[in-house]
Formats: C-alpha cells, sequence, structure tokens
C-alpha cells in the first residue's frame, strides 16, 4: 500500500495528470459557449435582450479563460499539485478575476429577468424603443460596482463573505426569473385582441424567461456547488494536503460546465437559436 501511494504522489507530483482534466473540461464547456455568442446578433430579438445575453454569455468567455489560465499557471510553474491559493501569488488573482465574470454573469441574469418583465408591461411602447443605453449603463455600471466587491473580497482572501454575496445574488435571479415567468405567462392569456407588436412582444418575452428559467435553476444550483469548495477550503474542513487542489479544482470544474450546460440549454430550447445551430 505504502508503494502504491508512493507511486501516486509520484505521478501527480511529476506529471500533470490533474491539469489534463481540466484541460478535457475546458475543451468540452468553450464551443457551446462560443456558438451561442457568434449567434446571438442573427437572431431575432430586441435590443436590450440581445445585449444582456450577449454580456451574460461574454461572462461564460472570461470564466473559461480565467480556467485556462488556471490551468496555464500550473504548467508554466510546474506545481502540479499546489498547496494553497497563494502558490504562486498570482493564482490568487485568477481567483478573483474568475469571480468576478461569475458574479457579472448572475448580474445579467437578474436584468435579463427584469428587461422581460418590463418588456411585457408596455409591450408596444417597449417593441418600438431601440436600445436603452442610460438604463443599462446604469444597470451594468451596478454589475460592476458589486462584482468589483465580490473580486476585492476574494483577492483579501475572505472568501465566505465573497461566496455571501454571490449566492445572494444567484437566489434573487432565480426569484426574479420565476415571477416574470409567471407574469409573462398571465399576460399571454389577454393577447388575442391586441396588436401584432403586442402579441409579438409578449411571446419574445414568453419565449426568453421560459429558456432562461431552466438555467437559473441549473446556474443557481451549480454555482452553490462551486461555492461550496470554497467553503470547505476557508473553513479548513479537510486536513488532507490535496485540499486546495480538490477544491479549487471542483470549483473551476463545476463553473466551466455551468457555462457548458446554460449554453446549450439556451441554444437548444431557444427556437430560433436552434434553427441556425443546426446550419452549422
Amino acid at each position: 500500500m505504502a508503494s502504491e501511494s508512493s507511486l501516486h504522489e509520484y505521478l501527480l507530483y511529476n506529471f500533470p495528470i490533474v491539469q489534463v482534466v481540466h484541460i478535457t473540461i475546458v475543451a468540452f464547456a468553450l464551443p457551446p459557449v462560443l456558438i451561442l455568442l457568434s449567434q446571438l446578433s442573427k437572431v431575432a430579438l430586441h435590443d436590450n435582450c440581445r445585449f444582456l445575453l450577449h454580456a451574460w454569455c461574454s461572462a461564460f468567455v472570461v470564466c473559461l479563460l480565467m480556467h485556462c489560465a488556471f490551468i496555464a499557471c500550473d504548467l508554466v510553474t510546474g506545481k502540479y499539485i499546489p498547496e494553497h491559493n497563494h502558490d504562486p501569488p498570482i493564482r490568487l488573482l485568477l481567483f478573483a478575476m474568475h469571480g468576478f465574470a461569475h458574479s457579472m454573469s448572475s448580474a445579467q441574469e437578474l436584468m435579463l429577468s427584469i428587461e422581460r418583465a418590463v418588456s411585457c408591461a408596455c409591450p408596444e411602447r417597449y417593441h418600438d424603443q431601440g436600445l436603452a443605453r442610460r438604463i443599462l449603463l446604469v444597470g451594468e455600471s451596478l454589475a460592476i460596482l458589486l462584482a468589483m466587491v465580490f473580486l476585492w473580497q476574494i483577492s483579501i482572501d475572505n472568501i465566505a463573505i465573497a461566496c455571501c454575496i454571490t449566492n445572494t445574488v444567484d437566489l434573487a435571479s432565480l426569484i426574479c426569473l420565476s415571477i416574470t415567468t409567471y407574469y409573462v405567462a398571465e399576460r399571454r392569456k389577454y393577447i388575442l385582441c391586441s396588436s401584432l407588436n403586442k402579441k409579438y412582444q409578449i411571446k419574445e418575452a414568453m419565449d426568453i424567461t421560459r429558456v432562461m428559467l431552466p438555467c437559473g435553476i441549473i446556474s443557481l444550483m451549480m454555482k452553490v456547488c462551486s461555492s461550496l469548495a470554497p467553503w470547505i477550503y476557508a473553513l479548513q474542513l479537510s486536513d488532507s494536503k490535496y485540499m486546495f487542489t480538490l477544491t479549487g479544482g471542483a470549483y473551476f470544474i463545476i463553473e466551466s460546465l455551468n457555462c457548458a450546460i446554460c449554453s446549450t440549454l439556451v441554444l437548444r430550447n431557444h427556437a430560433g437559436l436552434r434553427r441556425l445551430t443546426k446550419r452549422l
């Protein structure tokens, strides 16, 4: 048994076995995210909705890029089993930047649910309006501010508070998406004698909320699961010498899988995006 343990340690410390697992996950996650990002400009959506979906998907791209940087950090330094999140110091910055993108994606989900509710409340007027630059600027500024707080908490190694912040935003986003989906479904019952613009706007709102609600549920579950890893590390619930490798790796893997699953769901469940994807 001792010789087996020594062999495992030798292989893990001297060969990028863990990193190969990470590379496989990123290779699986990146295509659906990039496909979604490339197809959003080709499908019929209101400018505000398109903007928020682009921002949401772009946050996923940054998450995956930070996962790649995390892998590269191991390969460049040759530390295939790092001891802690400061090994080397730049590693903590990578976690912070990933946390920034994570928080931004959650904020986009929240803003998208609000935007769809507004589009359904005043469908005819909303249909004729273009990109709401000022409102989106304010919304994105608040999202960036929240993400900066999240980044700051991670950079000072205050992982517990950072997890509380993002989990709160994720939960608020899911609640808002659920309420919006119900509201849009109720509004759709009374559009038989409405104008074409009103019918179109409510139908678009219904299509997007029906697609995003499953994403919100899965995203919340995945992000809560991914945040368990930092909690375990922050509270030192294990004394294993592989604890950081396991918790840090689990965090990035679950987050990247979340990006892949949510992007795939949108591509599959939205009729317009599904048609475009089949042509590829």
